[in-house]
Formats: structure tokens, C-alpha cells, sequence
């Protein structure tokens, strides 16, 4: 019984430390600016108007009213980093208005609600901008420095962020 009540008392001490540093507001790193892009055949944003706002971005990415693109009836997979980094941590302020803890709880959540798959995740650029590229309906952001020639025939910007 003892060990229970320390199993109990040591979950909840763990619960309220990841809500606590959880509810801490990241600011974005300086000299950071990050490009979020579509497959160059995702046909949501055209050449004479390629950008979207930072609400439809984050509507988008985190699935919030819209679980498919509605020009193509595709299902909407957003794409992540594995890992924190300041391109993350500038998307995550400046798009999502969320810490790193409440979009991953989040996501979980999404997933036990409604049996949503998580963002797929990835620990560059280039391969944020393969899989982007091959995916008609990826949305993911890399640093807006990756956009080489080769990577503009596979994936379109429809928002920068600058820090």
C-alpha cells in the first residue's frame, strides 16, 4: 500500500513539473527566419497570390476544422522536426502561439480522440523538403537559407516568418 501511495504522490509531482515547465513561453531564437511549404502540385496557394496567413497556417498544420486540403480532397499531413532546434522553436511561437509541451499534448490528444496521426517528423531540412516534395499534401517549415534552386522544384512557400 505504501508503494502506491509513493507511485501516486511521485506521478502527480511529475505531472505538475511538466505543467509547469510546460506553461513556459519559448521566445524564438534571433537571426532565424523559416519558410513554410507545400508540394509544388498542392494547388491551395496559385503563383499571383502564394501566400497564406498565420491563422490558416496553424488551421492547417494542426488540423483545426480541416483534416483535408478542400482543393483536392487529400488528407493534410503536417511535418515536424524531431528534434528542438530554432526553426521548431520559431514555428511554434510565432505560428502555433504554443510550447513544444502543448503541441505535442496536443497531438496526443488528437490521436486518442480521433485516431489522427501524428506530424511526421524529420531531423533536416532536406529531408522535411523530400518528403514535402513527394507529398501532395504535406505542410511542414525548414529554414528559409534550404530553399536552393533544387529544393524550389519540389515545394512552394506560402509563408514566411522572420524573427
Amino acid at each position: 500500500m505504501k508503494n502506491i501511495h509513493k507511485s501516486i504522490i511521485l506521478s502527480l509531482v511529475t505531472l505538475a513539473l511538466l505543467l509547469i515547465i510546460g506553461s513556459f513561453k519559448i521566445s524564438p531564437p534571433g537571426n532565424t527566419s523559416i519558410a513554410v511549404i507545400i508540394c509544388n502540385d498542392n494547388p491551395i496557394a496559385f503563383k499571383d497570390n502564394p501566400a497564406l496567413s498565420v491563422s490558416i497556417v496553424k488551421s492547417y498544420f494542426l488540423r483545426k476544422g480541416r483534416k483535408k486540403w478542400s482543393e483536392m480532397n487529400k488528407d493534410i499531413l503536417p511535418v515536424d522536426r524531431k528534434k528542438n532546434c530554432p526553426e521548431r522553436e520559431l514555428f511554434y511561437v510565432k505560428v502555433l502561439n504554443k510550447t513544444a509541451f502543448e503541441v505535442e499534448s496536443y497531438f496526443i490528444e488528437q490521436q486518442y480522440q480521433s485516431g489522427e496521426d501524428p506530424p511526421h517528423k524529420f531531423s533536416s531540412d532536406k529531408e522535411i523538403i523530400d518528403f514535402v516534395g513527394d507529398e501532395i499534401g504535406a505542410i511542414g517549415y525548414i529554414n528559409i537559407n534550404s530553399l536552393t534552386t533544387e529544393a524550389k522544384t519540389k515545394v512552394k512557400v506560402v509563408l514566411i516568418i522572420n524573427n
